[in-house]
């Protein structure tokens, strides 16, 4: 169905973040309103003292006194993710038959679990241990203090820029333009991102909420790249937008794309383009668009994280066992142990800076929302 235009997600939940703390997240941690200051530094001090009462063990020895320990403090683990469940549902499996510790998942998209997290640290609810989501809304929830200081053994495996102080790369989600083959030939293909945005007027989808994406290739691809202005490859994005067609959420987007609703969509996710081509879907991305836009998606622990000991246990599953599952789910691992782990190497990539993202988002969305409304018609949601 459609609905009408609206701003991003990502631009929702700054809104309620000023609302809630007073102003938009700075590049400096705060602590949340909900007073989880106190509970942070005891949070930190008890995987501190984790770590060191480990030291020294095998990493099989550690997993097995980790797994003590979780059973100690009743044996579950709350985790709030917007890892879709057919991808997460595998992962809880393998981590619950290998340590007999339950799994309370709770799955949203993004801009919900940030929603949520944000209205519990209001109301000094603990309810989640851990977190996992897009590296955009990692960011801010680690500006409102409400991740604890992360150290573990299993981080050196982990793709260099992956490795934060309070989150690590999970794994790494990457945009990239695909297109539907009964109405796009081989030789119709676009061959550049500027193909994407001026050779299908009227048939290019687009995402609603896709500020990051956007960010990244007007300033680090049309700008830094190409030597435009920021205006010149904002409106690039406006006339793109014009007469075509913006739909909310990436899973839609891309099985309208399977379905024939329209030619090309600038920014699915690679790995659900896999999941309908094997599957028979009468899509292509290649030959790819590059330079490919990266995002990561990352795991931390709450800072108000009622089981310390199974939040670490299952941090550091998702960051061993499960990078080797990742690939028969079409995700991009972020561990290098894994065998095509790590940012994708036979492609130029842009990695989206999160950081900078975050610090301009009210400029990001803004631009963005002008975007989308430029397509003249209403988003299309599920």
């Amino acid at each position: 169905m459609r609905g009408s235009v609206r701003i991003g997600g990502p631009l929702a939940a700054l809104l309620l973040i000023a609302a809630a703390c007073g102003g938009s997240p700075t590049a400096e941690r705060e602590d949340s309103e909900g007073g989880f200051g106190g509970i942070r530094d005891e949070t930190a001090d008890k995987i501190a003292d984790i770590n060191s009462e480990l030291e020294g063990l095998s990493d099989e020895e550690r997993r097995e006194e980790l797994i003590a320990m979780a059973a100690d403090e009743g044996g579950i683990v709350s985790v709030y993710g917007s890892t879709n469940l057919d991808e997460m549902g595998p992962i809880i499996d393998e981590f619950e038959d290998a340590t007999d510790v339950t799994v309370n998942y709770y799955r949203a998209n993004s801009e919900d679990v940030l929603q949520r997290l944000i209205e519990e640290a209001r109301a000094e609810f603990r309810g989640v241990d851990v977190v996992n989501t897009n590296g955009p809304e990692m960011t801010i929830i680690d500006r409102e203090g409400l991740f604890a200081p992360i150290e573990t053994p299993v981080s050196e495996d982990i793709t260099q820029e992956g490795v934060l102080e309070t989150w690590i790369w999970m794994y790494i989600n990457t945009f990239t333009p695909a297109w539907n083959t009964d109405a796009i030939s081989p030789s119709e293909a676009p061959k550049s991102w500027e193909d994407v945005l001026t050779k299908y007027q009227g048939g290019l989808a687009m995402e609603a909420a896709d500020i990051d994406w956007f960010a990244t290739l007007v300033k680090d691809y049309f700008v830094a790249e190409k030597g435009m202005t920021e205006d010149e490859a904002v409106d690039l994005f406006k006339q793109a937008a014009s007469g075509g067609v913006v739909v909310d959420g990436h899973t839609l987007m891309t099985e309208l794309l399977a379905a024939g609703e329209f030619d090309v969509t600038a920014s699915p996710y690679l790995h659900r383009v896999l999941q309908l081509k094997g599957d028979g879907a009468k899509i292509e991305w290649e030959p790819a668009i590059e330079p490919l836009v990266a995002r990561p998606n990352g795991i931390g622990i709450h800072s108000a994280a009622k089981s310390v000991a199974a939040a670490l246990l299952f941090t550091e599953f998702v960051l061993t066992d499960a990078q080797a599952l990742l690939p028969e789910l079409d995700r991009q691992p972020a561990s290098t142990a894994v065998e095509g782990g790590g940012l994708p190497t036979e492609y130029e990539n842009i990695v989206v800076d999160a950081e900078a993202v975050v610090d301009e988002l009210d400029k990001w969305s803004g631009l963005y929302d002008e975007v989308v409304r430029s397509s003249g018609e209403e988003v299309i949601e599920d």
